[in-house]
């Protein structure tokens, strides 16, 4: 093989690394990528003026060439620079703007040949040097790699500027030639090598960082892979924190999944995991965390595709339960002034309409004795009552709903908060023409100490109270009896009447608001809000307690309320 064939070859493979480098740049836009691809494009080019001189005998291809060998090296430099992140300092352009200028006017006016080289052999050697200086000081590989790569480095760029002097005195120099080819395409490699080592380390260091990222991030990310088998491939530890299962819960188990989904969100989430929806999608799920909380987790997920069938779910979880319920504090607070509202318009509409009709009446001298006077002040005097009453409840319910009612907790013990009730409410039932039975376990209730607010529990009693003496006659009993459950964790109170009872189809929404049974009230049916027996089921809920109602066999109803006792203090 001739010379000239031999640097052709080289020619076009030195070109396909130009563009090979050309088309990395497009793709990972690196400018280093860029210098390189340049620093083999030029010296392309001076391989084919290599290629001119050789055939036609002329010393001006040669003395082009170096214009072309002196961008090669300078681009290298430059690609070296950005290669390590070093700022690229402007002198390096400077001096290669001076000396590309030097060389052309060398052509242009004949200068000596040595004259024209000498200036292009000091730049070469400086600049060699410092890129050699650069990849020992910056490039963070095992020494061997980076001890090789210095000493090709070397060899190339300090032969190439001694071959630039023997061209000065010696113009058949073909075997120099074919050293500095072979020597320039090992550089080549060389430089593809160090970049194959940067796009390693660079995946490494990519991969650490987001691992570090994923595992100290707040939500859950996960693979979960559906071919060939399904299995969670990756879940980061934040699943531990929102659900108290590890990963090797998940990964142990295809299906871990359906464990914690509560039994009407299983089939929902076994759609989203088996891959069965479209493009990226967000959905809202109810799980159980392993300490029993019932938690809500919205996933962001993705479904990847291989050969059209679902391969793998990719997505994001992340804990709302927080937001879940601020959200529901809202509605509650929502639905609480609407319920309000509806009381107001509702209730107040008929005391209003009869007060206004007796001061009209009172105004225009409707009522002209003094007894129908008398008989008009008293029914605006009771209408008002029903209206304070009746507001007063309203306020309470609608506090209570929105979980904005304070309580003030006292410690006591059963016995006493049961005399308290009692005595409370002793001489309104005498007073109102009934007769009061007690029962008191005395024995166990003295041992007991409960943790609620009193006046709220007198008021409880009160509505309880006042709603058996409004529906039974007259001379009628009342009975109030306390005891403890027999596992001695609640107290209860009943609370009897001889009445007519509560029709059965009333008893399933007695504690509803504003509900009236089908049994006419026999006294005092003006003072009822309507709203009494919910305001005691709210309180006594609050407690978490229990109320409810039913009717005693042998006629009249038994309200009965519990509430939890405070059991360090229990003394069997």
């Amino acid at each position: 093989m001739n010379l000239s064939t031999f640097i052709m070859a080289f020619v076009v493979l030195t070109l396909l690394m130009s563009i090979t480098y050309f088309y990395m740049f497009a793709k990972s836009r690196e400018r280093f990528i860029q210098f390189w691809a340049l620093s083999w494009l030029a010296y392309s080019g001076s391989l084919f003026l290599l290629i001119l001189s050789y055939n036609f005998g002329s010393e001006v291809p040669l003395e082009l060439r170096k214009l072309l060998d002196l961008l090669n090296i300078t681009f290298l430099l430059f690609g070296a620079y950005s290669f390590m992140h070093i700022r690229i300092p402007s002198y390096w352009s400077r001096f290669a703007l001076y000396l590309f200028i030097w060389v052309l006017i060398g052509i242009y006016y004949n200068f000596d040949v040595l004259s024209v080289y000498l200036p292009v052999f000091a730049y070469q050697i400086i600049a060699t040097s410092v890129l050699c200086t650069i990849v020992f000081k910056y490039w963070n590989v095992p020494f061997p790699e980076k001890g090789l790569s210095i000493t090709i480095f070397m060899i190339w760029g300090f032969g190439k500027a001694i071959i630039s002097i023997y061209e000065a005195y010696f113009y058949d120099i073909s075997s120099l030639y074919q050293f500095e080819i072979i020597f320039s395409n090992i550089l080549n490699f060389c430089i593809f090598v160090i970049y194959l080592y940067r796009t390693k380390d660079s995946m490494v260091f990519t991969e650490r960082f987001y691992r570090i990222i994923a595992e100290n991030a707040t939500d859950v990310i996960f693979y979960y892979e559906l071919l060939p088998n399904p299995s969670f491939r990756y879940i980061t530890p934040s699943v531990e924190k929102v659900t108290g299962y590890t990963p090797e819960d998940f990964y142990s188990n295809p299906t871990f999944y359906r464990e914690l989904a509560v039994p009407e969100e299983i089939d929902a989430l076994s759609a989203f995991f088996n891959g069965n929806k479209q493009g990226e999608e967000q959905k809202v799920f109810k799980i159980q965390s392993k300490d029993g909380a019932l938690i809500w987790i919205e996933i962001n997920g993705d479904v990847l595709y291989e050969g059209g069938a679902a391969a793998a779910v990719k997505g994001i979880m992340r804990d709302i339960t927080k937001v879940k319920e601020d959200e529901e504090t809202l509605l509650s607070s929502k639905r609480s002034r609407d319920l309000l509202l509806s009381y107001v318009s509702h209730e107040l509409k008929t005391p209003v309409t009869a007060i206004l009709g007796y001061i009209n009446g009172l105004k225009d001298g409707t009522f002209k004795s003094e007894e129908e006077t008398n008989a008009a002040l008293d029914v605006i005097f009771t209408k008002s009552l029903v209206l304070q009453r009746l507001i007063q409840d309203l306020v309470q319910l609608s506090k209570l709903e929105a979980k904005q009612f304070s309580f003030e907790m006292t410690q006591i013990s059963a016995l006493e908060l049961c005399e308290n009730l009692i005595s409370a409410h002793t001489l309104d039932i005498q007073a109102s023409g009934f007769k009061l039975e007690t029962s008191v376990d005395t024995t166990l209730l003295d041992k007991v100490e409960l943790i609620v607010d009193t006046k709220r529990m007198e008021q409880v009693t009160s509505n309880i109270i006042f709603n058996a003496l409004k529906y039974s006659k007259k001379n009628g009993i009342i009975k109030i009896t306390c005891f403890l459950d027999r596992h001695f964790k609640n107290l209860v109170v009943e609370i009897a009447d001889d009445g007519p009872g509560i029709p059965p189809e009333d008893l399933p929404y007695i504690f509803e608001r504003f509900y009236r049974g089908s049994v006419p009230a026999l006294q005092n049916e003006d003072l009822g809000s309507g709203l009494g027996l919910t305001l005691s089921k709210e309180i006594v809920q609050a407690f978490n307690g229990d109320i409810w109602v039913q009717n005693a066999k042998g006629g009249g109803s038994i309200f009965t309320f519990t509430l939890p006792v405070f059991k360090d203090f229990l003394a069997y």
